[in-house]
């Protein structure tokens, strides 16, 4: 049943039981006016966030925070709001345009390697959704943005291993969308911005990457980490959308952020969040000792 149909239902029956009226149309507009929320997570480190307890030092914050505080941020336990349908934007998907997952379902795409063999045999059966992905293409093409419909392609581990932990149910549509090559924020941060209509209609909207994505070698790397996300949180809450879409575009030249990000893809999905974002106050929540940043914009 859709949120808007729960909410309905539970608006009709406390109508009821509280008068013999007939129900207003306040009553309706109450469940119609649910706004989902824009929200960037850091999906871990391949399937280890799975893999591991909670209790992991390594792992377990990021699975903690996955199965406790993203669900909250997206209204998932709120049968009256909880969003129709999930469009993630992950970053292990790369194409020259945006791709857009088309299918009624798919497969998982193991895209990982040397992992024990449970990594290659965890599941999410979450069905997909022709329409919204058809909506999607439909909007991007609207504000010529180039994109195609990709009924086939598997869903990596940016989608189905945050989402194992944030929606473990399996029965909220899911569309996966790529990051396109060349990695450009400017360009992100307006597909993101076209995608935030869709919240109106109370699909959500999240990006699955890191904010800390470092390469082997690099040195201090966890005090290098908290200088970069204390300036890069500064730079995704500017209030104004245009300060926002300008200081997020130069991210690059924040603290030490070639050494949190020796290539982008991972940094990537949070711009087109911060777009999705558009007018809403934004938040930002440390992960695993401040070297890891979350953020959400609600309205």
């Amino acid at each position: 049943m859709s949120s808007f149909l729960v909410c309905l239902t539970s608006a009709l029956a406390l109508h009821s039981f509280f008068s013999s009226a007939a129900p207003t149309t306040n009553d309706m507009a109450t469940c119609a006016a649910v706004r989902a929320a824009a929200v960037f997570a850091n999906h871990g480190a391949g399937p280890f966030p799975i893999l591991k307890p909670s209790t992991d030092p390594n792992h377990g914050p990021t699975r903690l925070f996955l199965e406790t505080k993203i669900p909250e941020l997206l209204n998932l336990n709120d049968p009256t709001k909880r969003p129709k349908a999930i469009v993630i934007v992950t970053a292990h998907w790369e194409e020259p345009f945006v791709a857009i997952s088309s299918g009624a379902s798919h497969d998982l795409l193991y895209d990982y390697y040397g992992f024990p063999q449970e990594a290659y045999s965890l599941t999410y059966k979450a069905p997909g959704s022709p329409e919204i992905a058809q909506k999607i293409h439909q909007l991007l093409k609207d504000a010529n943005i180039v994109s195609r419909l990709d009924p086939t392609r598997g869903w990596d581990h940016g989608t189905f291993v945050p989402l194992k932990l944030i929606h473990p149910d399996e029965d909220i549509p899911i569309i996966q969308v790529s990051v396109v090559a060349g990695l450009d924020p400017l360009h992100h941060f307006k597909i993101g911005q076209v995608l935030s209509v869709l919240r109106d209609e109370n699909i959500a909207i999240v990006g699955s990457g890191a904010t800390f994505h470092p390469s082997r070698g690099t040195s201090d790397l966890e005090n290098k980490a908290r200088k970069f996300n204390v300036a890069l949180t500064e730079a995704a809450l500017e209030a104004d959308v245009e300060d926002r879409r300008n200081a997020l575009a130069n991210w690059a030249t924040l603290p030490h952020a070639r050494d949190c990000h020796q290539r982008e893809e991972h940094l990537i999905p949070l711009h087109v969040i911060a777009g999705a974002g558009a007018g809403d106050k934004g938040e930002a929540f440390n992960v695993d000792k401040g070297m890891y940043t979350s953020f959400a914009w609600r309205a």
